[in-house]
């Protein structure tokens, strides 16, 4: 719409006077609401809002917004007048979550044909660096000893200074299908590790893997470029091609037999065939070490109490674009709102309440000092808390309990679940009157639920509480999981009961003593308190992290959590799970499929393919 030069003066000119108007309450209903709710419901709706909004794309370990997210809290707690206990004077506790490879050069060429990386071929992380120009011999499917008295070397092969093309999977029929398998669509002669090793112990001076022509894998056209979950095997270049990309080589170089008659020949029988042409490659591959950080920020107490600590945590991070853990897959971004912007907005208010209570002690009170702690790297396994609790910033055995929140902002019913009452001895009489006080219903399950951050402190010895919502929703680990959907009158109420809690044990004369047992604990005078949760099927824990899939079915594992029902089982990082209870395992979504059927204490028979060869494990899944 246009408007005359002269009216576009007078709206100008009248829009101060236009700012100074009040506007009323009943035009501004959330402003309305807001005021009328009180200056907490409005501090925390400021912080859920914040933390959860879309510009920190999902609070993922090592984005820009979960750095945003950091600074944040980091801010607040400066407000609130804590100290900053971490060596260097800072909030930051760093701690490593693992390696990220990146291809920094890559060049394929044979005659005048160059292939584009990312595209035709991909330099993966199965290898080291380096270049060559140098003859290119074709070994088949590189498997030195396979069934029916296969070989696919014969002795005295020697690929001194060559390049190997070796093709992917196993010998398979006229379908496509493996001639070998009888349970699953390939057996662990398929696997990588070996043929890599295979050609790199003959000498050969780069490996060049090709999908064969007509194979039945879905995964045909895929190239495992460096820094998508692969693992790395052998020091020589490693690249990949596709059917199609190494078409075109083979007819550049004039070589007569076609992949496809070369698929056939070493479906056959092993072969080591002298190609007759050069090939150009070259790879360069940067390892980065990839970090995390909580933030942490100390309250310090006062008198002879000063030297024992509780902590108040909740985690800072969540799952991004949705790449894994979600419950609908990747590709959109997951805000995070309950899940746990809601419980890191919890630890920012309430230490700025304790804050400005213990500057009113007087200067001969006794107070315990208090660690107020936002975690990362919790979705990816308690990384973070577990870090610090091997890692503690002063003695383990000087903290005497841990506060978790994690998901307290979709209160339904007034119904939160608060779990750990038994785990200090005399602790639950202790917070019955509290839990009665509280205008919420305080469902307390029969035993500690729930794997999150306060699980390492617990299996430290120390009594632990987790405040958490007792009916789940279904938008737990989706894209739904938004701040307007968060009960804030309920989250303020459950900051007021922790409150009342964390400064009653801060200021009590004796610290609760670790109880070895977790029993039922005391809810006070209404029974529906003494019931569990009302949530779905519980969640069980396995305690990995997943990689981005290798070219076989099956999960890669990128990393295990020290102590959790993986490590105990005897899985390692590298390792591909193939089978789940004998049956075969085609992909991360099948396995969370499978998790989603279980309970805890349940034991699976699992199958794993490690450097070649198949092992059994027996694995006790753990509570989530």
């Amino acid at each position: 719409m246009n408007y005359p030069l002269s009216s576009l003066l007078l709206l100008l000119s009248s829009a101060p006077a236009l700012a100074q108007e009040q506007v009323p309450a009943e035009d501004a209903p959330i402003a309305a609401l807001l005021a009328e709710l009180g200056e907490d419901v409005r501090a925390y709706n400021e912080h859920v809002t914040f933390l959860a909004n879309p510009f920190l794309e999902g609070r993922l370990p090592g984005t820009r917004g979960m750095e945003i997210a950091t600074e944040y809290v980091e801010a607040h707690f400066d407000q609130a007048g804590l100290e900053r206990p971490v060596e260097g004077d800072s909030y930051r506790q760093s701690f490593p979550v693992g390696k990220r490879r990146s291809v920094t050069e890559s060049y394929l060429a044979v005659g005048l044909v160059t292939l584009t990386h990312g595209v035709d071929f991909g330099v993966t992380g199965m290898g080291g660096s380096g270049a060559a120009t140098a003859p290119l011999v074709f070994c088949g499917y590189g498997i030195e000893k396979g069934q029916e008295g296969y070989r696919g070397f014969e002795d005295g092969v020697d690929l001194t200074g060559k390049v190997a093309m070796i093709m992917r999977f196993e010998p398979m029929d006229e379908e496509g299908k493996s001639l070998w398998a009888t349970r699953g669509p390939w057996t662990a002669k398929s696997g990588f590790s070996r043929k890599l090793k295979a050609a790199e112990e003959r000498g050969a001076v780069g490996v060049l893997l090709v999908s064969p022509p007509g194979a039945a894998d879905d995964r045909v056209g895929d190239l495992m470029l460096a820094g998508r979950g692969s693992r790395s095997h052998v020091q020589i270049p490693v690249l990949m091609a596709t059917s199609e990309a190494a078409t075109l080589l083979l007819t550049e170089a004039g070589v007569a037999p076609s992949l496809m008659d070369l698929r056939r020949e070493a479906d056959a029988h092993g072969v080591v065939r002298d190609l007759g042409c050069e090939i150009e490659i070259q790879a360069q591959i940067a390892d980065e070490e990839l970090s995390a950080e909580n933030v942490i920020g100390l309250l310090r107490g006062k008198g002879s109490l000063a030297s024992e600590y509780l902590v108040l945590g909740a985690h800072l991070d969540h799952l991004g674009m949705g790449n894994f853990g979600s419950r609908e897959g990747p590709g959109k971004l997951h805000p995070g709102a309950d899940d746990n912007a809601s419980g890191s907005a919890a630890v920012i208010m309430l230490a700025k309440r304790l804050a400005a209570e213990y500057r009113e002690l007087p200067p001969d009170g006794e107070a315990r000092s208090v660690l107020f702690m936002c975690f990362s790297a919790e979705e990816s396994g308690l990384i973070g808390s577990s870090y610090y609790c091997r890692n503690p910033l002063f003695p383990i055995e000087q903290h005497k309990l841990m506060i978790n929140f994690d998901m307290i902002g979709r209160i339904a019913d007034k119904r939160l679940s608060v779990s750990g009452a038994s785990t200090g001895e005399g602790m639950a009489e202790w917070l019955a009157p509290m839990f009665e006080a509280s205008p919420l219903t305080i469902v307390q399950p029969e035993n500690m639920s729930g794997a999150s951050d306060h699980t390492p402190f617990y299996r430290a010895k120390m009594p632990v509480l987790f405040g958490i919502i007792a009916d789940f929703h279904d938008d737990y680990h989706t894209s739904r999981d938004v701040v307007s959907k968060i009960n804030r009158v309920d989250a303020v109420h459950t900051i007021n009961l922790f409150h009342n809690i964390l400064r009653g044990a801060a200021l009590r004369d004796q610290a609760f003593a670790y109880a070895a047992r977790a029993r039922r604990g005391v809810g006070g005078g209404d029974a529906r308190r003494t019931q569990p949760p009302a949530a779905p099927a519980p969640r069980v824990f396995v305690g990995v992290v997943t990689a981005e899939s290798n070219t076989q079915a099956g999960v890669v594992i990128g990393t295990v959590i020290d102590g959790a029902p993986a490590d105990q089982a005897g899985i390692k990082e590298g390792d591909l799970l193939t089978k789940w209870a004998g049956k075969a395992l085609k992909d991360e979504a099948a396995l969370r499929n499978l998790l989603a059927g279980h309970t805890p204490g349940d034991r699976v028979q699992v199958t794993v393919q490690r450097d070649g060869a198949e092992k059994v494990f027996w694995l006790t899944l753990g509570g989530r």
